[in-house]
């Protein structure tokens, strides 16, 4: 292991302090630690924010297109993200 990782029988820990999350994936683990550094790869063309991780980038593309394809069966309002 590299040192900042630790791997146990529940999967792979963040060794960063007061972070407690583990991961089943060392890739998913390497991918979370992007989010304590200030790596930011994934720039957006529209409005150059920068994120740590490539999905959350198209998450917040979704803010451009202006697409809402989720609707509360509720109260019919729509929304960028199925929570």
């Amino acid at each position: 292991m590299a040192g900042d990782e630790q791997s146990s029988n529940i999967g792979y820990a963040c060794l960063y302090p007061h972070c407690n999350k583990t991961f089943a994936r060392l890739y998913n683990l390497k991918s979370h630690q992007r989010t304590h550094s200030t790596d930011r790869p994934y720039k957006c063309a529209s409005c150059d924010t920068a994120f740590a991780r490539n999905h959350d980038l198209k998450r917040h593309q979704k803010i451009h297109e202006n697409a809402k394809p989720y609707k509360c069966l509720g109260c019919a309002k729509l929304f960028s993200r199925f929570v």
